[in-house]
């Protein structure tokens, strides 16, 4: 068996150089590829890279067959390739190389080709919605979408829209657009870690990254953009700061508790008895099937959810405030009306009369666990 120059130095260069059996001798074509990379990066004007290798799976099956990966100096020809093409570009362009850098370059090994490709960009921050009817994403039309997708034009007169191509006005759009317009970008998305409803708003200031798709620049005034986006005074930003890709994974499968500032209306007027009763709830799981407003777009499962604190404040005949503080993904409404038994206990169960949130307020998330990550990347 025969290896060439490149793969035979991964294994210690324990074979004859010949024809290579893993390759095919196509490795040898990295010196070449990376003077391509470093041309592309010059015409680009980039600042910082990193790169992608795409390695043909028929080498990687006759790599097993003919390495010793026991040996001390053995390593995968993928990461000795990455080595190689870093420090080729480095020492030809004496750019910074990280995973986030400004471009990627990826040396396809299937093909031979060399391309580069715009980096997106991640910003974290917390987010304030002060403003009732803001959805947190995006939410097209469906009637206008499917007329995008096929290629018809957007009906001015749609009765759902009224023209305007989405149902509601987003935190999404009110973050992400300054965002594109700074950046020159493509185009974003904005990944939260949770969502309060349509109707509610939140003064905690709720954590997000917003990938940024493609930006033609990375130079911006975070916090002149933060100012920007505030301007409005329907959201607020703060903490922004430039992370990683590995962020949006850290932000949308954290749980953190969270509490809630809930206006109440009764089926009638309460007293102390009833606070107590309420008071009750406090530590208590509760059993919660898919409501019925969210249940025709979400799998209709059972959550089990602790309160972990109530409070009632603010008693006024039959409506009152109501301080809660829950497990991460409590359905809070729920928890007060009991949305015809599919929660299980709730305010409106223990008390034998209706209950109707008529205001929600997300209050506090305890997401300092963040902070930590934010100090420590």
């Amino acid at each position: 068996m025969q290896l060439c120059r490149i793969c035979n130095s991964a294994n210690s260069s324990t074979f004859l150089e010949g024809k290579c059996y893993v390759c095919e001798d196509k490795a040898l074509a990295t010196d070449s590829m990376v003077l391509e990379a470093v041309k592309l990066l010059t015409q680009a004007n980039a600042t910082s890279f990193a790169i992608s290798t795409i390695i043909p799976k028929d080498w990687q099956i006759r790599e097993e067959k003919a390495f010793d990966f026991t040996l001390k100096k053995a390593e995968s020809i993928k990461n000795l390739l990455n080595r190689t093409i870093v420090a080729g570009i480095r020492k030809a362009r004496k750019m910074e190389y990280y995973s986030e850098g400004e471009f990627r370059v990826v040396f396809d090994y299937s093909t031979g080709q060399v391309s580069l490709q715009k980096n997106d960009l991640f910003i974290f921050g917390r987010y304030k919605k002060l403003s009732a009817g803001l959805s947190q994403s995006r939410w097209k039309c469906p009637k206008c979408s499917r007329n995008e997708e096929q290629g018809k034009p957007k009906d001015e007169k749609c009765p759902q829209c009224k023209g305007k191509g989405k149902l509601y006005v987003s935190v999404e759009e009110k973050i992400g657009e300054p965002v594109k317009t700074a950046c020159r970008a493509k185009d974003y998305v904005m990944h939260a870690s949770g969502r309060e409803d349509v109707d509610a708003t939140n003064s905690a200031g709720r954590p997000f990254v917003l990938e940024v798709k493609e930006p033609e620049t990375r130079q911006f005034d975070l916090e002149a953009l933060g100012s920007e986006i505030g301007t409005s005074g329907e959201v607020l930003v703060d903490s922004l700061r430039i992370v990683g890709r590995s962020f949006v994974e850290l932000v949308t499968e954290s749980h953190f508790d969270k509490s809630y500032s809930a206006e109440v209306e009764f089926g009638r007027e309460i007293g102390e008895t009833d606070i107590i009763k309420i008071k009750e709830l406090e530590g208590k799981t509760l059993l919660q099937e898919t409501p019925t407003r969210v249940v025709h777009r979400r799998a209709n499962l059972v959550r089990h959810r602790k309160v972990k604190q109530i409070d009632v404040t603010n008693v006024d005949g039959n409506k009152a405030t109501l301080v809660v503080k829950a497990e991460a993904g409590t359905y809070i409404k729920e928890l007060i009306s009991g949305d015809k038994g599919r929660t299980k206990p709730s305010i409106a169960e223990v008390l034998g009369t209706s209950a109707i949130c008529k205001k929600l307020e997300v209050t506090k998330i305890e997401d300092e666990y963040l902070d930590f990550c934010l100090e420590n990347q």
